[in-house]
């Protein structure tokens, strides 16, 4: 997981893409004006800087393209007219904001979904399996149609990534269904899979 390089306390802003914007303030100007905003960076948690680009019109915000997935640490450094400026990171120094960039959607797949027994008679006792490296809290969403190509119907939305769920089926829900799961990370990447055969629920109601 990105943050887990991070120092404590701090999460990357996370971006499903390699291009973005980096909005900025600049809370007072002197007289002398500004000859220069740079954007610094870091790819690897502070290790290592570069003045990543500038800023042709000073004005918020930055259009950013990286190179690849990762986490970056960015700062901006002001330059005056005057010849006055901040100072530029060095190595070791900390961010002013994380973000990590992850183009990769998670990988989900339901295993089974079987009659519950016991305690658990009544239940439709849905298993899945689902990885990815910066997954949401809760990032785990269960539907089901009469269609295969919906619509769909929310069994359970915002669901911890458990593997199971025991969903009780109601008598309004249709003899045969198809089941869908998708699962949702951090920087709002979407992996979604579908049984391709129908389930019977008849032996799930009185």
């Amino acid at each position: 997981s990105p943050a887990n390089n991070l120092p404590p306390g701090e999460r990357p802003r996370m971006a499903r893409t390699t291009q973005f914007m980096l909005e900025y303030d600049i809370d007072s100007v002197g007289q002398a004006g500004i000859a220069e905003v740079q954007l610094w960076a870091t790819p690897d948690f502070g290790r290592t800087w570069k003045m990543w680009q500038t800023d042709a019109d000073k004005q918020s915000p930055f259009d950013i393209t990286v190179p690849q997935e990762g986490t970056y640490g960015f700062r901006i450094v002001i330059v005056g007219n005057n010849g006055l400026a901040g100072r530029a990171p060095a190595s070791g120094d900390l961010a002013d904001l994380w973000v990590g960039v992850d183009t990769t959607k998670p990988v989900v797949r339901l295993t089974s979904a079987m009659y519950g027994e016991g305690p658990n008679a009544g239940n439709l006792d849905i298993r899945w399996e689902a990885s990815d490296s910066s997954f949401a809290e809760r990032p785990i969403s269960l539907m089901f149609s009469e269609q295969p190509n919906g619509p769909w119907s929310t069994i359970a939305s915002g669901w911890p990534n458990t593997g199971q769920h025991f969903w009780l089926v109601e008598a309004r829900i249709p003899d045969k269904i198809f089941l869908r799961i998708e699962a949702i990370d951090e920087a709002g990447n979407t992996g979604e899979h579908q049984l391709t055969e129908p389930i019977s629920t008849t032996g799930l109601v009185p």
